[in-house]
């Protein structure tokens, strides 16, 4: 006996969508409140109903139908009219009943998408105050598990908030008291949880630290706590996703602890970045900040990624006040034009004042410095110390500069005082 079965025609999203909604009621545990109460099992055990869409169903599939005590359909504007999913409506609804039936409406509008099953005619009795009366039909829509989205990778986050209306369904309790029950928990879980990062950010902040400063040093202390870095942060890239997964609040903490330490990695020139499983991490998100965005650029930058990486420059463009579109060419310039391991990183001159520019032997804006006095550095912070702690502010010092001329990226070397160097930059 299945708990329930989610029906839908065979197609590549629609599979991928009720293979990430079956896993998702799978992982889903109540509150221990309830446990008293409900068992998990009335929910757990689901099915999947894959139909072609001409095809008249098999008597397999008619048996799952008989032995589930839900039917969930995918509804979409495309396969409404599909022969299949009419029939196994039909055939469901007369086992157990209409009631028992949940659609999850994936586009469209419900007159649009919903098969004509789906929609029931009543008719009622109106009477007017002079006593005569009036016949009215209405036509009545099922409620729905609205995870309607611009495509299929917005649609499956959406997934996670709606399991919780289908186990409600399922369970037979209200989705309200679920959601207060969830939500309960949830903030529970935060508070511990919160504690949890905050001491991982320091470990996790010492450790990398020390990576940082020592990671050149070939004494064998050193290499044992490099290593022990970089095990803790394989472990971290790979579990804490999927340790935190059912808590979203705490998730965007998370990505940041761990991609800040990639990132001090790629300061330290790790070789190791490009075995850790970092593609899910590194993906873009709305809810990224320009720090969190510029983090990532340069990382993907760091692992010769680069269309991945002028998306990523490209967006941590339009979240600057000034200099966008001149920040947002010359980091597509130089991620595709310069190698990270030569030049790991490069400071854009965004805005300059005229006298300012004499004084540095013609330096502009959209100049990308990329040396200084010999020094390559691999982040804004390296390139600020070495201007305040190891150059000399009155003496001229070389500063090497990448600049877009005649459709090429052309280096020049400018002989200039640190003292003159006071313009609006950005960090690529």
């Amino acid at each position: 006996m299945y708990d329930y079965c989610i029906c839908f025609v065979e197609e590549t999203a629609n599979r991928i969508l009720a293979e990430k909604l079956i896993s998702e009621i799978a992982a889903y545990s109540l509150p221990k409140i309830l446990h008293n109460y409900i068992d998990e099992a009335q929910y757990k055990n689901g099915c999947l109903l894959s139909l072609v869409y001409e095809a008249q169903l098999t008597n397999q599939q008619l048996s799952i139908l008989s032995f589930s005590r839900w039917l969930l359909v995918l509804c979409s504007k495309k396969n409404r009219d599909s022969p299949c999913v009419r029939q196994a409506i039909r055939f469901f609804a007369a086992n157990r009943g209409k009631e028992f039936i949940l659609s999850v409406l994936i586009d469209g509008e419900p007159e649009s998408s919903f098969p004509p099953e789906f929609f029931e005619k009543r008719k009622s009795t109106i009477t007017f105050n002079d006593g005569t009366t009036q016949e009215v039909i209405e036509i009545m829509e099922p409620l729905a598990i609205d995870i309607r989205s611009g495509n299929i990778n917005s649609s499956l986050p959406l997934l996670r908030h709606a399991r919780i209306r289908i186990i409600a369904a399922l369970i037979g309790v209200s989705y309200d008291t679920l959601v207060q029950r969830h939500e309960k928990r949830i903030r529970r879980k935060l508070k511990n949880i919160a504690l949890v990062v905050i001491a991982l950010s320091l470990i996790s902040g010492s450790f990398f630290t020390y990576l940082w400063l020592n990671a050149k040093h070939k004494t064998e202390i050193a290499i044992a706590k490099t290593q022990l870095s970089k095990d803790l942060l394989a472990d971290m890239c790979t579990n804490y996703p999927l340790l935190f997964q059912d808590i979203p609040e705490i998730q965007p903490l998370v990505d940041i602890l761990l991609v800040n330490s990639i990132e001090k990695l790629r300061i330290s020139e790790s070789e190791y970045i490009p075995l850790l499983p970092v593609n899910q991490l590194l993906l873009l998100k709305a809810d990224d900040d320009l720090i969190q965005t510029r983090n990532k650029a340069k990382i993907l930058r760091y692992l010769s990624r680069t269309e991945e990486a002028v998306k990523a420059y490209r967006k941590a463009a339009s979240m600057l006040e000034q200099g966008s579109e001149l920040y947002s060419q010359a980091s597509r310039l130089f991620a595709e034009n310069t190698d990270p391991k030569i030049y790991p990183s490069g400071i854009l001159v965004v805005e300059i004042d005229d006298k300012v520019s004499k004084a540095c032997n013609g330096l502009r804006a959209g100049d990308i410095i990329v040396e200084t006095g010999g020094f390559k550095f691999r982040d804004l912070s390296q390139y600020e110390t070495y201007l305040k702690t190891r150059a000399d502010r009155n003496r001229n010092m070389n500063l090497t500069v990448l600049r877009y001329e005649n459709n090429e990226l052309l280096k020049m070397v400018l002989s200039v005082k640190p003292k003159d160097l006071v313009y609006l930059a950005e960090e690529m």
